[in-house]
């Protein structure tokens, strides 16, 4: 038997919450109890890195370099644009109702001294990726520096959480109450390909939307991704604002 009793032998000290963490805290126990799945797709994202690389070269007088997260930012609004039921939430008002939103406000999440915080890009589909690439950076500083507002916080409808910098291939996220939805994207990997029986290297980008099944299913998942995915291989789209 245990003896339960004994002192603990673990080397142990407590560290009491911040009201930040107590926040995080109590939003994913709150996540934990959404009845969700998960979707998986890949793209080949060759195109959307040189188109990368052209922005890149053309802001190269300013010294602003862009990410692949603020191409990914742009292209997830357009695909958000285009099937709006997933820029949603669940209601259980009356015998339960889905409620649309007409502004794609697209959290990001940063990783912060308090712990993860997800600051909000409001009506991002008007943006360019210039500057959804600008505000982002602004939120991620201001996030480290404890300066963000509750204003900067507030509203999302969707969420993106991007650990592909951190060289993780592949991972699921919670989603954010009371969003209906959010895509957790991995790193950017490379991997041989036939083409006309020729083998090529090719550069992949694996993504996974979590869903709250009480407003999506599957088959509507399944084509947002497939809308995603066709903006990425194909970025022409993602040249306009």
């Amino acid at each position: 038997m245990i003896d339960t009793t004994s002192a603990d032998r673990r080397g142990t000290r407590a560290v009491a919450f911040d009201p930040m963490r107590r926040a995080i805290a109590r939003t994913v126990t709150e996540s934990a109890a959404i009845p969700s799945f998960t979707v998986t797709a890949t793209a080949d994202v060759d195109a959307l890195l040189s188109l990368r690389e052209e922005f890149n070269q053309e802001l190269t007088p300013t010294g602003q370099r862009l990410s692949v997260n603020a191409f990914l930012v742009r292209a997830v609004a357009l695909a958000l644009a285009d099937h709006p039921e997933i820029n949603a939430s669940y209601s259980d008002e009356g015998r339960g109702q889905v409620l649309l939103h007409d502004r794609i406000n697209i959290g990001v999440a940063v990783d912060a001294p308090s712990g993860l915080m997800i600051p909000v890009l409001h009506d991002v589909d008007h943006d360019s990726v210039t500057e959804i690439s600008r505000r982002t950076r602004d939120l991620a500083a201001r996030a480290k520096e404890r300066k963000l507002q509750l204003s900067d916080l507030s509203d999302g409808t969707f969420t993106i959480s991007n650990l592909g910098m951190f060289g993780v291939g592949h991972f699921t996220a919670l989603i954010i109450p009371p969003q209906g939805a959010v895509l957790a994207v991995g790193a950017v990997t490379e991997h041989v390909a036939l083409v006309d029986g020729a083998a090529v290297a090719r550069r992949l980008l694996r993504y996974t939307l979590t869903a709250d099944h009480r407003i999506i299913d599957g088959a509507l998942a399944a084509k947002f991704l497939a809308t995603l995915t066709g903006i990425l291989e194909r970025p022409d789209r993602l040249r306009r604002p």
